[in-house]
């Protein structure tokens, strides 16, 4: 993702954008993430950005926004977008201000002034979350007498290619997260994510899932095949995350289970680490030759530092000794194919056993 920042961008672009609470603390109740979507929708009416599709966590949130051509606004145009995103009162108030410099002839200019400070702040990316922010942290200020801003850092916006593809997969990596963070045990039960207001039957939801879909499909189909598309990605996300907690654990760190995956697919990957170590060292071997010399003092220095730190890995043995993982990997599987040495999977430490 690129940083953001409020300079003008492209028009009818998708928008990945995703801001974080200050520390990363989870800070947002229910309460807050009601409202939060609440002042989101309003503030999309107000600059005229489409909502695709949202996710609000409780120390983070996702949004995917559509930025079309923007529009001539008018001035009942405007007052009603204020009124959207300020309430009737504001929108009256506006009104009667507008009414009383026209009234005034040295100020009538004023009007047009103030529409086209409006109208600036309208069609823009940067204005939707400044705006939306701002008025989180004032709020959330106000509430439990907190000073400062609420956010992180300046929120981060990546440009979602017009493709069913890209749209679809950022779409479904948005809905996943509350099933990434244990938050939800099912795809469309997160009460603060767009999908689970899509099948609500919200309209702006429904809206957002027919902009990347298809305004043909019924409710169900694109349920259905946005659902189908959501358990793939799962699939992938539950599998790499099984590949880091083995890499984790066969160098000898602690990895602790993950809520997105289990101990059998971990199990699995470490399998798979041990495939590709060994293709690689029968690789480097075939590459050096058979005749390769052997060097004694680069075995024993091996001999030793398993013996002192039986779970190191091979990577770190590699650092420990000044010498390229490849020949440490070489020497490693030579050794264990001697049976000088053995374990029972990476996870497990090293066992020297008597030269043979």
């Amino acid at each position: 993702m690129s940083d953001s920042s409020h300079r003008d961008k492209a028009y009818r672009t998708y928008h990945h954008i995703v801001s974080r609470i200050a520390h990363r603390v989870f800070f947002l109740t229910e309460d807050e993430r009601n409202d939060f979507i609440d002042r989101m929708r309003r503030v999309a009416v107000y600059t005229g950005i489409e909502l695709v599709g949202w996710c609000v966590m409780t120390n983070h949130f996702h949004i995917l926004a559509y930025l079309p051509e923007p529009l001539d606004i008018d001035e009942q145009e405007v007052l009603r977008r204020y009124g959207v995103l300020k309430g009737a009162k504001y929108q009256a108030a506006l009104a009667e201000q507008f009414d009383a410099w026209r009234r005034m002839p040295a100020c009538e200019s004023l009007v047009e002034v103030e529409l086209n400070r409006l109208r600036a702040q309208m069609y823009s990316i940067g204005w939707f979350m400044k705006i939306l922010k701002q008025w989180t942290t004032q709020d959330y200020n106000r509430r439990y007498s907190h000073k400062g801003t609420l956010w992180e850092s300046a929120y981060r916006d990546r440009i979602v290619r017009d493709t069913f593809a890209d749209k679809v997969r950022a779409l479904g990596y948005i809905h996943l997260n509350p099933v990434r963070a244990a938050a939800s045990a099912g795809f469309d039960d997160y009460r603060w994510s767009s999908l689970t207001a899509f099948r609500r039957g919200d309209p702006i939801a429904v809206a957002g899932m027919r902009h990347v879909y298809s305004e043909e499909m019924s409710v169900d189909n694109i349920a259905d095949e946005h659902i189908e598309m959501m358990e793939k990605m799962l699939g992938e996300m539950r599998w790499k995350r099984a590949i880091e907690i083995a890499r984790r654990r066969a160098a000898g760190y602690e990895a602790p289970a993950d809520p997105l995956t289990d101990e059998a697919m971990v199990a699995q990957a470490l399998a798979h680490l041990d495939e590709v170590q060994h293709a690689g060292t029968e690789l480097h071997e075939e590459r050096a030759g058979r005749g390769r010399r052997w060097d004694g003092k680069l075995e024993e220095s091996i001999l030793s530092a398993i013996t002192a730190t039986p779970k190191i890995g091979g990577t770190q043995l590699a650092s420990l000794l000044s010498r390229p993982p490849s020949s440490v990997y070489f020497y490693l599987d030579a050794l264990q194919k001697r049976g000088v040495i053995s374990r029972a999977n990476r996870a497990s430490p090293w066992l020297v056993n008597s030269k043979k």
